[in-house]
């Protein structure tokens, strides 16, 4: 009897959603019980998105992102140069950003808004450039765009 109940505790957790069209009109059942049809599914940490385009909503990537971004600026302030405030947000901050880039659909993905996510990274760290671009800067830095750097994780996941 333990075993069912562990049974009905996974399918209580368990939706069905469709990608590459509409979820249909018919009940799924699994082991006599009835499985819900959901727009957006949580997989490994990433927020997938039903329908007919599949798409990955970002936006605790985001959230964490900055939370880890305004983490260190609170404990470092003043304390570190830019260099190492940089170095700690790649280390700790912008993987958070990334997990799972490899497999974004990029063409379903506003690239410009986390382009526009990663330089504020940046203009928060050095404390300039708000009205210009940041490119030179990363470039100085060592540090690509982001739409390189997913891009490069993407080339490199494929092969």
């Amino acid at each position: 009897m333990e075993l069912h109940g562990i049974s009905c505790l996974i399918l209580q957790k368990s939706h069905a959603v469709t990608f590459g069209g509409n979820n249909p009109e018919v009940a799924v059942q699994l082991n006599n019980k009835t499985t819900n049809w959901s727009l957006k599914v949580k997989y490994l940490g990433l927020y997938l998105i039903g329908g007919a385009n599949f798409r990955i909503d970002l936006n605790v990537a985001k959230q964490k992102y900055y939370g880890c971004l305004n983490n260190i600026k609170s404990v470092v302030r003043q304390q570190v140069n830019e260099l190492m405030i940089l170095k700690l947000v790649k280390t700790y901050c912008l993987p958070r950003l990334l997990y799972g880039c490899e497999i974004w659909p990029t063409e379903t993905l506003d690239m410009h808004e986390l382009e526009v996510i990663w330089s504020n990274g940046f203009r928060h760290i050095f404390n300039c450039c708000w009205r210009y671009s940041v490119k030179p800067l990363q470039f100085f830095c060592y540090s690509l765009p982001l739409t390189h750097l997913i891009g490069e994780r993407q080339f490199v996941f494929s092969e």
